[in-house]
């Protein structure tokens, strides 16, 4: 494995999460709608997280198996989605009425399934990276409970905020501590010479 895919995984994953984290954060306190400066941490934690995917598929090998491939490919899928969403609600915290983009025959399927995809990519990383064991087992389950938790908040009603503050702190974990456990492609070889 080329040792800048390992960086890039690695440094995206721990980013990622931490900007999760701080992102929820800024919008617990942002009204009904978030703040400008949270949507937009929000935004920038879900464009790196296409490459923290991409890190992780890679650094897992083939340990990722056909569950690895759909996580990597729904998650970035329905990631790429929830990044065009979250754009539209920069605008709409900045004021925007932009209620319409959302209710066209062609983008409320896209609005409605997109998030989904990326909720199902999630649980079945968190599912891969604990059947993989090539990153710490808990970063797995972080996720999972992270991802379970935000799903949760969408039918929080007033609470939702707080609950989507409580994901981000388990999500945003799973993915630092992903982050930090990033091998290198020498010690990768060392580890599976060890492991023979």
């Amino acid at each position: 494995m080329n040792n800048s895919i390992a960086r890039m995984g690695r440094i995206t994953s721990i980013l990622s999460g931490m900007l999760l984290v701080c992102a929820h954060s800024f919008n617990l306190g942002g009204g009904e709608q978030g703040s400008v400066f949270g949507s937009l941490l929000v935004f920038v934690a879900h464009l790196l997280l296409v490459f923290a995917f991409f890190g992780l598929y890679t650094q897992q090998g083939d340990r990722n198996g056909l569950l690895g491939f759909f996580a990597m490919l729904l998650g970035n899928i329905g990631n790429i989605i929830v990044t065009a969403i979250v754009f539209v609600e920069i605008a709409q915290a900045s004021g925007e009425k932009v209620e319409h983009i959302f209710t066209t025959p062609v983008t409320e399927p896209i609005y409605s399934f997109g998030p989904l995809l990326f909720v199902i990519g999630m649980i079945l990383l968190g599912v891969s990276l604990i059947r993989g064991k090539v990153f710490p087992v808990f970063s797995g389950y972080l996720l999972l409970i992270g991802t379970i938790v935000f799903a949760v908040a969408s039918v929080a009603g007033d609470s939702q905020k707080i609950v989507e503050v409580i994901g981000s702190i388990f999500t945003g974990a799973g993915f630092i501590a992903t982050g930090i456990k990033f091998k290198s492609s020498s010690e990768m070889e060392y580890s599976s010479v060890k492991n023979r």
